[in-house]
């Protein structure tokens, strides 16, 4: 019989699971796992379905149900396959997410400076912020590289026997844990053929869509973490895409044998050869040819959005004007748009678009509503609008950081 303060109570209890819900990505209201049912039609009973949740934990009736199979595109152009969870299954597995990051906390830990994705106060603007300043306190060159099929290479087993199970306080999850990373697969006859081979390792590592995944990908890589950071390696690591910066070519070439040597050994992971020729793995001084990392680019001065990024808000604006009419709303529509982008990147050389973006829309109002003169507020003032409310947001804003004073944009807050 369970003791009470089981990590089952806690996971199980209602406040637990309505604050993984809050905490769930609901963007896409529609988003469903194979029985159909959306995000949308869960959140319409919403009390009611914790609540069952609950029950179902606690009396040791609640099992997972088979995921959907799904691919989205990649930035590279290729596809990621997706295992997509029941709307009722993402929440006990944000719970669970949840409580083992507090568990976990101490493991974790080894990676702190150099992991950034999934954590709470991390993600890309750490990431690429910290290659900036890393860079520019000495470095030469930038070995870039991603783990080749890494979600679906990790031995769970391994993980699980090695790194969660003996860690964590008490067994009583051990089950959903188990459950979790064992989900059956479906809906692959709904996938067109030519995708289907992406799902072939279904089962074997651990399931991209799920939210416990990536909590559980960087406890897998500390050990890779401790190596490196051992090393005096200059590491910044985002899930399975990593730089490391060097002093020299030479330094980086030795980096890169160790790196691959360490992988193989340890984990039987692999990284893309140095010539292979696809790019995914790379010597680069960022001087003479930009880096790509997290879809930023850095020149070894300035970081910036991809041009890709520019013609997704680009194609955006244009959605907007073709549909719009010449009123305060679709230019509502369309400010609120790019202010969105501008506070997605805000922290980046983004200036450098700002001609482009305003001679777009006034091209677009041009193509669509005739000759005229079109009064528009211009990028630069949207962006010192977002900044000056993320400055304003809290003590902590990054804007207001000392550290990041020589490495963010040069912008001015106006006096209130």
């Amino acid at each position: 019989m369970e003791t009470e303060n089981t990590l089952l109570d806690k996971i199980s209890s209602i406040d637990a699971l309505r604050n993984a819900w809050v905490q769930l990505n609901k963007e896409n209201e529609d988003s469903r796992g194979l029985s159909g049912i959306t995000i949308r039609d869960f959140s319409n009973s919403l009390e009611s379905n914790l609540r069952q949740l609950s029950e179902d934990i606690k009396n040791g009736s609640f099992k997972f149900m088979p995921t959907r199979a799904a691919i989205i595109k990649k930035d590279n152009g290729k596809f990621r396959p997706l295992q997509i969870p029941e709307v009722r299954d993402r929440v006990v597995l944000k719970s669970l997410a949840i409580l083992l990051e507090e568990e976990l906390k101490d493991i974790l830990s080894i990676s702190e400076g150099v992991s950034y994705a999934y954590q709470k106060g991390k993600g890309v603007r750490e990431a690429v912020l910290t290659m900036k300043s890393e860079f520019q306190n000495g470095g030469k060159v930038i070995l870039k590289a991603d783990i080749i099929n890494f979600f679906e290479e990790v031995n769970k087993d391994k993980l699980l026997e090695q790194f969660v199970y003996p860690t964590i306080s008490d067994k009583s999850v051990k089950y959903l844990i188990n459950g979790a990373m064992n989900q059956k697969l479906k809906g692959l006859n709904r996938i067109k053929k030519e995708y289907r081979n992406l799902f072939k390792n279904a089962g074997i590592g651990i399931p991209q869509g799920n939210p416990l995944s990536p909590l559980l990908s960087n406890v897998y890589l500390t050990d890779f973490d401790s190596y490196l950071k051992d090393l005096g390696y200059s590491l910044i690591r985002y899930a399975d895409d990593f730089i490391v910066i060097f002093n020299s070519e030479k330094q980086a070439l030795e980096g890169y044998k160790k790196i691959c040597t360490f992988l193989d050994e340890r984990f039987k992971l692999k990284i893309h050869p140095l010539n292979e020729g696809n790019g995914k793995t790379q010597i680069i001084n960022p001087q003479e040819k930009e880096v790509s990392f997290l879809s930023i680019r850095f020149d070894g001065i300035n970081i910036y959005p991809s041009k890709d990024s520019l013609g997704i808000l680009k194609g955006r604006i244009r959605s907007i004007v073709k549909k719009g009419e010449l009123n305060n709303q679709m230019f509502d529509e369309i400010y609120g748009t790019i202010e969105k982008w501008i506070a997605i990147y805000s922290y980046l050389d983004i200036e450098r678009y700002f001609k482009t973006v305003d001679s777009f829309l006034i091209t677009q109002l041009v193509k669509k509503f005739g000759k005229k003169y079109y009064k528009t507020t211009k990028c630069k003032d949207l962006a010192q609008n977002r900044r000056e409310k993320q400055y304003d947001k809290s003590k902590s804003s990054f804007w207001r950081n000392p550290n990041l004073k020589k490495i963010l944009p040069n912008f001015i807050r106006r006096k209130k």
